[in-house]
């Protein structure tokens, strides 16, 4: 296998410097896939037939809104992933771990590596040229502006004429806090490019302006696809009333101990003025092993209900996940022993909502999606965690009437059990989770995709 890679990196090579821009197009051509509404890809494209077509960069990243643009009768959805827009770019940079964006945004003649930003510019906008006509696209989506193979692609494609729309999908953030005064800091730090911004909310919103990364003009506040469907579901009574379980069920969306909410490794930055958060609380890996011991031994005690653990896919990939799979093996648990616990990366977030009697999740907007569904929503943040100054990163810090607070490992055992027998969450409640919910998604109706297509058909206009 290493010498077959070794060969694909030469023959690779030998395409950039010999600027065969037509074979690296067809070749990348072959990497790209069509979306479909059901959210399958295909590699032999439906003719486009006057729609409009958006190739989206970094498919991995949109959590179900290719899919629902799909679902749209005007629109292709192409997709390709981060990986291979890297394919010839990796080359130029000597890896593509080699550039920081930084250094791509504001390389001058003269630095290390100007010569080879230089050339992955001209190499990428000679090949985009060709792969964008032989696909006949008319814009480009990304989700951030963070990675850099997405930075030359979308450079390229602005170069070439073709609009490029950011979906925006960071969308947890409030005025005061830490994450919000970050990510003013990191969006000073360039400039937009493209055509136009889609937030969720008026506060990423006013990030982007305040910071000058982009104009007023150029963002539009609209809310999530992904929300659409769940919302109309959630406001029809009759399917949640009518939803029939035969047993009952508690999920964990599960969070790893080492997040940056619990502190984080380095140095601040000079006058930084949140250096707590640069001091890790030393209890966060305790408050991860009570929360799973607590689910485990409730697993053990109570074999008529079904405990989930919803993990992304991405976190059973990094150190903190070994220490999950630890924690169960102290506690001579096996999952393959029993029937009632089992771990679903790839579940659907919303029918694991509204498939469950009581959920609990940290610092996810999966607390705020499941609290409208009108379900009891624990929150782990146990009394010790609250006294420490990394809690005021906590993005549900003033909202905890609304939710369910465990104190410590006794108290969420007690109030999963508690809660699965008296589920009742109240008007006065669930209006207030409701208003929460706008201030992050923009609705509660349902109603964001009929604005997302009307904002990308005014940016791209007459191009087609």
């Amino acid at each position: 296998m290493k010498v077959i890679r070794n060969l694909l990196k030469k023959f690779i090579l030998l395409i950039v410097k010999k600027k065969y821009y037509y074979i690296s197009a067809l070749i990348l051509r072959l990497f790209i896939r069509e979306r479909l509404a059901n959210g399958k890809n295909k590699i032999v494209f439906s003719r486009s037939n006057n729609r409009v077509t958006i190739l989206a960069l970094d498919a991995d990243r949109y959590r179900g809104d290719l899919e629902i643009l799909a679902s749209v009768s005007e629109y292709r959805v192409l997709n390709i992933r981060q990986k291979w827009q890297g394919l010839f770019l990796n080359q130029i940079y000597g890896g593509i771990y080699n550039i920081s964006l930084d250094c791509r945004y504001n390389s001058i003649s003269g630095d290390k590596s100007y010569k080879d930003i230089v050339l992955a510019k001209e190499f990428t906008n000679q090949v985009l040229g060709r792969l964008f006509s032989i696909m006949s696209v008319n814009c480009v989506t990304t989700v951030n502006y963070r990675y850099v193979e997405d930075l030359d692609w979308t450079l390229g494609a602005v170069e070439l004429g073709i609009p490029y729309i950011m979906l925006y999908r960071e969308c947890l953030v409030h005025k005061g806090n830490r994450f919000y005064d970050d990510l003013i800091n990191r969006h000073s730090k360039y400039k937009f490019h493209g055509s136009h911004i889609i937030v969720h909310n008026q506060t990423c919103k006013s990030m982007f302006v305040e910071s000058n990364y982009c104009k007023e003009e150029n963002i539009s506040v609209i809310g999530a696809l992904r929300m659409d469907k769940y919302l109309k579901e959630i406001n029809n009574i009759n399917i949640i009333n009518n939803k029939i379980k035969k047993r009952k069920r508690f999920v964990l969306f599960y969070f790893p101990y080492d997040m940056s909410l619990f502190g984080k490794n380095g140095n601040p930055p000079r006058n930084y003025k949140y250096k707590y958060a640069f001091s890790i609380w030393e209890g966060r890996k305790k408050l991860f092993k009570d929360i799973h011991t607590a689910i485990v031994e409730l697993a053990i005690e109570n074999p008529e209900i079904d405990f989930v653990i919803k993990p992304k896919d991405i976190m059973m990939k990094v150190k903190s996940w070994g220490f999950y799979n630890q924690v169960l093996y102290e506690k001579g648990f096996n999952i393959n022993n029993v029937s009632n616990y089992s771990v679903e990366p790839y579940a659907n977030v919303h029918n694991l909502i509204l498939g469950s009697d009581v959920i609990c999740a940290l610092q996810s907007s999966t607390v705020i999606e499941s609290a409208i569904s009108g379900k009891p929503v624990i929150l782990p943040v146990f009394t010790k965690y609250r006294k420490t100054d990394n809690f005021n990163d906590f993005t549900w810090k003033n909202y905890l009437d609304i939710f369910n607070v465990a104190n410590d490992k006794g108290h969420l055992k007690k109030l999963i059990m508690h809660l699965m027998e008296n589920q009742y969450v109240g008007d006065d409640i669930l209006n207030k989770r409701k208003k929460v919910f706008k201030s992050f998604f923009n609705d509660t109706r349902g109603e964001s995709l009929y604005k997302y297509v009307k904002t990308i058909n005014n940016v791209i206009g007459n191009r087609l």
